[in-house]
């Protein structure tokens, strides 16, 4: 019993020499490098992702980017923010500056058009009943809140031939302009 109580006593003084004191031999010096390797293997694709992040936040004014992650998180799907100059064709001279566009699964998001209506009207969005227009398979809104406007466009893979072909709509897109008033 004796002997088992040095031998652990041991064992813990060659550890703190070995690991305090710099002096790594062996194997301990081979798993230790293999350790930091893989930590550097996650942890380097981890921080460009969130820097590249934090730069695309920074590029966008605030609204946009909760728009954009209220988004992403409600369709289910990766939404990107690109800068765009497209006319409004309701708003005499005004041009829509900012586009958030993504695609998404209807097995995720069965009804996209009103998943998009609630998301916006739960945020305090008002709908704005003029840009209203529906196809089959597609729907184009517009809401507003505060000095904010967006016009939104929802579309899936679907045709008017649908049930005659049997085809099942699986794919959705949206694209949604915005601008300040």
């Amino acid at each position: 019993m004796k002997r088992a109580g040095k031998n652990q006593e041991n064992l813990y003084r060659k550890m703190e020499d070995s690991v305090c004191f710099g002096k790594i031999q062996g194997e301990n010096k081979t798993v230790i490098k293999k350790i930091l390797v893989l930590g550097i293997i996650v942890w380097l694709p981890f921080s460009i992702h969130q820097r590249c992040k934090a730069a695309e936040n920074r590029e966008f004014p605030k609204w946009i980017n909760e728009l954009r992650l209220n988004a992403g998180k409600t369709l289910q799907t990766e939404v990107s923010v690109s800068r765009v100059n497209v006319p409004d064709p309701f708003g005499e001279g005004k041009y829509f500056l900012l586009c958030l566009k993504g695609e998404g699964s209807l097995k995720k998001v069965q009804d996209p058009i009103e998943t998009v209506h609630r998301m916006f009207s739960s945020k305090g969005w008002k709908y704005i009943v003029k840009y209203q227009a529906d196809g089959h398979g597609s729907s184009s809104f517009a809401y507003e809140r505060g000095n904010h406007f967006c016009n939104i466009y929802v579309d899936t893979d679907s045709s008017c031939d649908d049930e005659e072909t049997g085809y099942i709509p699986s794919r959705f897109w949206f694209e949604i302009y915005c601008r300040e008033k």
